[in-house]
């Protein structure tokens, strides 16, 4: 499942974050996320500066793997190099891992296309190194039970290969046109990019984040109608995943964690806000398993009609 929207500051590593814990407190899975961002936000959450700047220096870090395997000089699978999250929630601690992300991402991107272009034009060599890539990231499900990425704004080849990827999406949105726009952009990239699926068919929720609930209960719900109907004006068929997530110091906390190293409970680490991410997680979870059901579900054979009838 991605995190994904090409606008910035939606909120993709938080929710992304908010909801691997929450897999790992209420159902006990074994998740990874895969930091696709060159800002690294997710890495530096989970493993802090001083962790993520050695990874980066041994060349230890998504991009640095995925070119070794892609030049044939990777001596392990992919996953054999996720590390331990280190700042997560103590129900986390034994079940959350990361593949971390490099500010050197673009750079490292050219150097694969680079590899990809001899024979090619650019625009093939992108689709074959974004679909390997993608193919690499599926491999990733033998060994955990969710594979969460956390996609960068806009498109790069290590966020078209998680739409490649991707068995869903979770598009986190603020509650503006704006936002809601980038989603259509989106739209129109999936179905360049795959030809099996739709975004509806991907498609597991939208997350409103960051509503700001202020002038007591009045003002919030006119301000989530207000929302809910700019979303069927822009973007019909985007399914809410609910509760909104409001603005609160917990949640604008997530990405800025103290060193603890998963000493902090769920409970303590969200305050106010567990019990929105639990029930989150939750719908998150009954989407995700009906998304699943659906694409597991044979086609029915035609009909064929009896001669004598």
């Amino acid at each position: 499942m991605s995190a994904i929207n090409f606008k910035g500051g939606t909120g993709k590593t938080t929710v992304a974050i908010a909801i691997a814990e929450g897999l790992c407190h209420l159902l006990k899975k074994r998740v990874l996320i895969i930091d696709c961002d060159f800002q690294c936000s997710a890495s530096i959450t989970l493993l802090g500066r001083k962790a993520l700047n050695h990874l980066i220096s041994i060349d230890a870090t998504l991009d640095c793997q995925l070119q070794k395997l892609m030049d044939g000089n990777g001596r392990a699978e992919l996953s054999a190099t996720a590390v331990r999250a280190r700042n997560c929630v103590r129900e986390a601690s034994e079940l959350m891992f990361l593949l971390p992300g490099n500010p050197d991402m673009p750079r490292r991107e050219r150097q694969i296309l680079a590899s990809y272009l001899p024979g090619r034009d650019i625009h093939s060599a992108y689709q074959a190194a974004s679909i390997m890539i993608g193919e690499i990231y599926r491999s990733l499900l033998d060994d955990f039970d969710f594979v969460l990425i956390d996609c960068p704004p806009g498109l790069t080849l290590f966020s078209e290969a998680a739409i490649r990827a991707s068995d869903g999406l979770i598009i986190p949105t603020l509650p503006n046109e704006i936002s809601f726009a980038a989603i259509d952009h989106l739209r129109r990239e999936i179905g360049r990019t795959r030809s099996d699926r739709s975004l509806d068919d991907l498609l597991v929720g939208t997350v409103i984040s960051k509503i700001r609930q202020r002038n007591g209960g009045e003002h919030y719900r006119y301000q989530t109608r207000s929302i809910e109907n700019l979303l069927d004006r822009v973007a019909p068929g985007f399914q809410i995943l609910k509760p909104y997530l409001p603005y609160c110091r917990e949640l604008e906390a997530t990405t800025w964690r103290d060193d603890d190293g998963g000493s902090i409970s769920f409970e303590h680490r969200y305050g106010q806000s567990s019990a929105m991410i639990m029930q989150l997680t939750q719908a998150f979870a009954m989407r995700c398993d009906a998304l699943m059901a659906r694409k597991a579900k044979p086609a029915q054979p035609a009909r064929l009609k009896c001669p004598t009838c």
